[in-house]
């Protein structure tokens, strides 16, 4: 058996234990690890009992709730664009909602599924693109839903989200290919690469180079139209375990965290370690930027902030370490000194970057 299968294989055995990892006595589903998304002083998450909510970030205040009939989990990061939020759901539509009631414009498809979306959708060109567990891309019109194109299938099933880049949209899949395809009209282009191993995380483009994680327990950096790495990190022996969130890229060095609980940064030309944090929890959270800080998040809810604008030692000290009290596996967002996290608690934690506390926290759960 070729040792793409078998990564593909092991992937395949290990997410479903992943996704259903909050079951509490073996009785309930857990309902998804929604990140949070802010738009003008408006937090949007999805919740644990599959509702997608608006919180007002000055009062903490519920906006509204949209409950997702018959209920869903919801693992993708809610995409704010205009006047709509649109989020995709694990049983399979992707729904439009109005920023401004929760009032749903349209539902895709309106009958029916196409399979698990698990991948946040990406919006661009009037168009929002979306990965399915049918294995295919899907590109709905933003304003109507209507279907412009979907791909042919391109893998067994397809949990990461796309990325656009120009004309051109890349997605990664767990049996270990990059596919490009035209934004216009879905169809494979002339370049595709082929690696060794699965892909774990959604591909990340910087400058004509993608980057992204894989089962081999190796960050890869893939130049676009190469068939070959331009190189792996780590070169030789891999790390503790993979690199499942997506990495973020800043003036030319990679920022990576992994499951193995550590956090690395890398040249991104040449793939040579500048320096690596040990959070001692799983990162399983993108790093996010805000002005000169890197915000990172452990598994068990530490949040670490490091500042990019002064050099950074082997002996890497965070400038601040706060901790929220609840475990974290969602993507979260920062936005004017205030860290946006939703945690597995079903709770929304903010968190003062310039203070250094939690700042507030509000409940996702619904009370009749």
């Amino acid at each position: 058996m070729k040792q793409p299968k078998i990564f593909f294989l092991v992937a395949i055995a290990l997410l479903p234990l992943i996704l259903v990892s909050c079951i509490s006595g073996g009785a309930s589903v857990s309902r998804g690890w929604a990140g949070t998304a802010f738009r003008d002083g408006i937090i949007y998450a999805g919740s644990r009992d599959g509702r997608v909510v608006a919180i007002n970030s000055s009062t903490g205040s519920q906006n509204w709730s949209y409950p997702i009939d018959p209920p869903a989990a919801i693992y993708t990061t809610p995409i704010v664009d205009g006047d709509l939020v649109y989020v995709g759901t694990y049983s399979g539509q992707v729904y439009a909602l109005t920023i401004a009631r929760g009032n749903e414009r349209w539902v895709y498809p309106r009958t029916g599924s196409i399979g698990a979306i698990v991948g946040s959708p990406v919006v661009a060109n009037e168009t929002i693109y979306i990965s399915s567990s049918d294995g295919r891309v899907y590109a709905l019109n933003t304003t109507n839903g209507d279907l412009k194109w979907k791909s042919e299938p391109l893998a067994d099933k397809l949990w990461t989200s796309p990325t656009v880049m120009g004309d051109t949209l890349y997605v990664s899949t767990f049996d270990g290919h990059i596919y490009a395809l035209s934004v216009d009209t879905g169809e494979l282009l002339d370049w595709s690469f082929e690696s060794e191993a699965g892909f774990a995380s959604s591909p990340v483009i910087y400058e004509d180079t993608i980057f992204l994680g894989s089962f081999d327990r190796h960050l890869y950096a893939v130049k676009i139209g190469s068939d070959v790495p331009m190189w792996k990190f780590p070169q030789e022996e891999p790390t503790g375990n993979w690199f499942w969130a997506s990495p973020i890229v800043n003036e030319g060095i990679v920022y990576a965290g992994c499951l193995d609980g550590k956090l690395y940064a890398i040249e991104a030309e040449t793939g040579e370690k500048l320096w690596e944090f040990d959070a001692g929890d799983p990162i399983v959270s993108s790093a996010v930027l805000m002005d000169n800080l890197l915000i990172v998040t452990d598994e068990s809810g530490t949040v670490y902030v490091f500042d990019l604008s002064v050099e950074i030692g082997d002996e890497v000290v965070p400038l601040k370490t706060i901790s929220i009290g609840a475990a974290v596996r969602s993507s979260f967002c920062a936005q004017e000194g205030l860290v946006y996290i939703r945690g597995e608690d079903n709770w929304i934690y903010v968190v003062d970057i310039d203070k250094g506390e939690l700042s507030w926290k509000v409940s996702l759960t619904f009370e009749e």
